[in-house]
């Protein structure tokens, strides 16, 4: 079986339009969030959705503690918001820096004010797969503005919807 580069497998998944998102948790009076990606619908009933999370930092292990978390998914004007939470070297503090603007909801996680939509999940599983946490959360809220356009993320670049139909 030939070997797969990570370059190629990468630019593979690169290739994939996806929305940008920021899970967040609250552990101890503590916050902490991260964007992510690799988010998905799992089921309709019961409602259920499921992240992909590094386990190179803090927030998988503070949701397997809280059993809890909530997915922002970010609006197009978001782009240095998804940076923020997008930076390593981040611990977990009291309150997000500036420019983030949060607010809590049923569970306690934070969710990010000016998003597109919002998820309030309790979590429902955390499986291991390989160098990541699969967080499946059973979702408790959920909201959207139907007025806002998402930000999206393709071939390791934020584009808008329009620029991704046209082969931005």
């Amino acid at each position: 079986m030939p070997e797969v580069s990570p370059d190629d497998f990468k630019g593979a998944l690169g290739s994939w339009a996806s929305g940008v998102t920021v899970v967040t948790t609250k552990l101890d009076g503590m916050v902490y969030g991260i964007t992510v990606s690799s988010f998905a619908s799992l089921s309709i009933d019961p409602l259920l959705i499921t992240v992909g999370l590094a386990d190179s930092n803090h927030l998988p292990g503070m949701i397997k503690k809280s059993k809890q978390f909530a997915v922002s998914i970010l609006a197009s004007d978001q782009q240095d918001i998804s940076a923020y939470f997008a930076r390593s070297g981040r611990d977990p503090q009291p309150e997000f820096d500036m420019p983030v603007r949060a607010r809590v909801w049923h569970t306690g996680s934070p969710i990010i004010e000016g998003a597109i939509a919002h998820l309030d999940c309790e979590l429902e599983h955390a499986i291991q797969g390989g160098d990541h946490t699969i967080a499946v959360g059973r979702v408790v809220g959920a909201a959207y503005d139907p007025a806002k356009q998402p930000l999206v993320y393709f071939r390791r670049a934020y584009r808008s919807v329009s620029e991704v139909s046209h082969g931005g």
